[in-house]
């Protein structure tokens, strides 16, 4: 996936940050998707979820990348978030 821009400031659950970021993929699968990263504290652990949104069928769906715990308060917010800003973008098709 191709990055866009950051949506938000870092996001703060219990000892660590997260950062969520736009992204785009017109390769394998043509669409745009919210994703989650750990980011802190150093080193982060990486994209942890993702939601994706494909141009071709309309279908979300949502990939976990961890098999760590995540707070449901923090996958909770992740899901409003894409939620929100992926019904506020026209497919590409």
């Amino acid at each position: 996936m191709s990055r866009v821009k950051s949506e938000s400031s870092a996001w703060h659950f219990g000892d660590r940050y997260y950062s969520v970021v736009m992204a785009s993929d017109v390769g394998d699968r043509d669409g745009i998707g919210l994703e989650l990263e750990d980011v802190a504290p150093a080193p982060g652990r990486g994209l942890v979820m993702e939601v994706f949104r494909d141009d071709d069928s309309g279908m979300s769906t949502l990939r976990c990348f961890t098999s760590d715990p995540l707070p449901l308060e923090l996958v909770e917010r992740f899901l409003a978030q894409a939620q929100e800003s992926l019904t506020h973008i026209a497919p590409s098709n």
